[in-house]
């Protein structure tokens, strides 16, 4: 291939490279959201346990919420535990992509170096060719 094309291949191949960046900091972000929303939900959990601990006066309103409360933050659990796998494989995945796409960005730079040798070999070669001392033609007119 010529070194143009190599190029134009590794460019676009180093575009493919900073999108799968930036997938793999989505993807580590939505871990981190995760793990914040967990750390959320224990806190309140938490807080919700001491209060019913603590022996006070509980009204049956108070109950009420703190029912709904319960019955919403094991939802969020649900959810969040059914997400965190899935941003696990789509980070995992990404991050195969960005081996797989180093790995070919490697490979056309190593391309590239060779054809530009050959290249530099070829030019050599034609000026040698053209530079070579021939002794004149006897017969040639002067």
């Amino acid at each position: 291939m010529k070194t143009r094309t190599l190029e134009r291949l590794d460019l676009i191949a180093a575009e493919a490279e900073a999108k799968m960046l930036e997938e793999i900091t989505r993807h580590n972000a939505a871990l981190g959201q995760i793990e914040h929303q967990r750390r959320i939900l224990a806190a309140y959990r938490e807080r919700l346990t001491e209060t019913w601990r603590s022996g006070g006066v509980i009204y049956a309103g108070q109950a009420r919420l703190a029912e709904k409360f319960v019955s919403a933050s094991d939802d969020a659990s649900q959810k969040i535990d059914a997400e965190e796998p899935r941003a696990r494989k789509a980070l995992e995945d990404a991050l195969q992509n960005l081996a797989a796409i180093q790995q070919r960005r490697r490979g056309l730079q190593e391309a590239r170096r060779k054809a530009l040798q050959q290249e530099e070999r070829e030019t050599e070669r034609l000026l040698e060719r053209e530079l070579t001392w021939r002794p004149p033609n006897p017969g040639a007119p002067k």
